[in-house]
């Protein structure tokens, strides 16, 4: 019989981690086609508020999903339209998202602060009080289940057909992929709109799951993790899952720490993150001669007349 105390750490590992995974998978998206979007922090809180205000206003689950989604998909597109139209910096394109982002969440929902929802994201399966791993598992929301098929499906799709080679190449070499007869722009507008979307999804799985309510800034750096997920999984899909666990892990460690009888520092735990974000990087640049994974093109605006 596993101790009560492990399976409850587990759930909340996973629960954790699913949020930060699904943020974390578009970001590989967008960036595995050459576009940097440091606003994934304030595109998760634009998908918070606007699933929680449908949410509250509707009872529909399921058009709260759909809302939010769209909202941070959307606003994901002034970055692309900034960056991939206007060709301008998206170093500060992302940041100034990220900070609109924020404030802009925080206007829309000055008025939903406290408030509770009537119906929230339920797990599949009604299991209260888990007595195993497998009854953990079984007892997560749907979200867990669909960031596990998109993992397999993008893993899949990016790896073994003819379109997941062609968009890997945009981000490599996006002007050896636009004399090939891609189109550059499209799939980099794409990319980076269907990056809003996975963040908005991972905004409505924290307030309609993960905390059920509304308050200002409660995304609490979980963007920047996300962006910290992808150079740690060195931009493959399935190592970024590893990272999420393994940060989940960390955050669901935290409140925990007294009960497991240590007394180490809550704000150690919260850093650790970044530092072994940093450490893995150092390790993989070492090891690889340099070369850590990233797209050679990331960052790097597409000038279709200089080819």
């Amino acid at each position: 019989m596993i101790d009560i105390q492990l399976l409850g750490l587990l759930n909340a590992t996973l629960q954790a981690a699913t949020l930060l995974f699904i943020a974390a998978l578009g970001e590989l998206i967008t960036e595995k086609s050459g576009i940097l979007n440091l606003g994934v922090e304030g595109m998760i809180s634009i998908g918070a508020v606007a699933g929680f205000i449908t949410a509250v206003n509707t009872n529909n689950i399921f058009f709260a999903v759909i809302v939010g989604v769209l909202s941070s998909a959307i606003f994901a597109s002034i970055h692309a339209i900034v960056t991939v139209v206007l060709k301008q910096d998206q170093t500060v394109s992302g940041l100034i998202l990220t900070i609109l982002g924020l404030a802009l969440s925080s206007l829309i929902g000055k008025n939903y602060v406290g408030k509770k929802l009537d119906t929230k994201l339920e797990s599949l399966f009604s299991i209260n009080d888990p007595s195993n791993i497998f009854e953990v598992l079984l007892s997560q929301n749907i979200i867990f289940y669909i960031s596990i098929l998109f993992m397999i499906l993008i893993s899949y799709t990016l790896k073994n057909t003819m379109f997941g080679r062609r968009f890997e190449a945009v981000g490599e070499d996006s002007k050896a992929a636009d004399s090939m007869g891609l189109n550059v722009i499209k799939t980099q507008f794409i990319a980076t709109c269907l990056g809003g979307a996975f963040a908005g999804l991972s905004g409505v799985y924290l307030t309609l799951s993960y905390v059920p309510y509304w308050t200002d800034n409660m995304t609490a750096g979980r963007g920047w993790i996300a962006l910290a997920l992808v150079i740690f999984g060195g931009w493959k899909p399935y190592r970024t899952a590893l990272g999420a666990l393994l940060f989940g892990f960390l955050e669901a460690l935290v409140p925990r720490l007294q009960t497991y009888g240590f007394e180490l520092n809550p704000y150690i735990v919260k850093i650790s993150p970044y530092i072994i974000t940093i450490l893995i990087l150092v390790l993989l640049t070492i090891y690889k001669d340099g070369k850590t994974g990233a797209p050679k093109n990331i960052g790097i605006p597409f000038f279709r007349e200089n080819r």
